[in-house]
């Protein structure tokens, strides 16, 4: 099967349009298709053509709220099935000093984690701490302990995560794990389980 995962579009139209017009199984977003939520009625229209075989987390700039009513498979903090795989996911962030809609601290996204279970693809917006995915280019660490403590302990197949803009197209292992940050560009993975 043939996943084409993508992040961080912050109001990017075209680059939007542009990735639903790739062919694929199903399509993976982990959030920030906005700017603090501004537009989000471009984005559902945008990903209309793709929505039922899209898989989604809201970033730390839109709300649960704004995706569920649309998107039937939008992932925080459920698991949904496709063609046998399980995916599950968190989206928002861990607290920003931009006050972004949808932040969270490590105690909810701890619990939120425990209750989904093992799945074999994860999503989540934010990056896990203490790896090259959540440094930021002024060196801050930008990730969650509880985003990785769910990667180490429960080892998907793969996570797609976002959050960080500078580190799109790069990829680190965590265990079996393969943890990846698609970027706007978007990037194809293929899974067979």
């Amino acid at each position: 099967m043939r996943f084409l995962a993508f992040s961080d579009i912050h109001n990017d139209w075209q680059a939007l349009r542009t990735l639903t017009k790739i062919e694929a199984d199903a399509y993976i977003c982990a959030g920030d298709l906005t700017v603090s939520g501004k537009d989000i009625d471009t984005a559902i229209e945008i990903l209309q053509p793709v929505k039922d075989r899209l898989y989604i987390v809201p970033g730390n700039n839109e709300l649960p709220e704004q995706l569920q009513k649309h998107f039937p498979n939008t992932v925080h903090g459920r698991v949904v099935e496709f063609e046998g795989l399980k995916i599950g996911g968190i989206g928002g962030s861990p607290k920003t000093p931009w006050d972004t809609p949808f932040e969270w601290d490590e105690n909810c996204a701890y619990r939120l984690l425990a209750e989904l279970g093992k799945v074999d693809v994860f999503i989540s917006h934010a990056p896990p701490k203490g790896t090259k995915l959540a440094r930021t280019s002024g060196g801050v660490d930008a990730g969650s302990e509880a985003v990785r403590w769910y990667i180490e302990s429960y080892q998907p197949e793969f996570a797609v995560v976002g959050h960080v803009h500078e580190r799109a197209g790069i990829t680190i292992n965590i265990g079996k794990t393969a943890v990846f940050n698609p970027g706007p560009k978007g990037r194809m993975v293929e899974i067979n389980l």
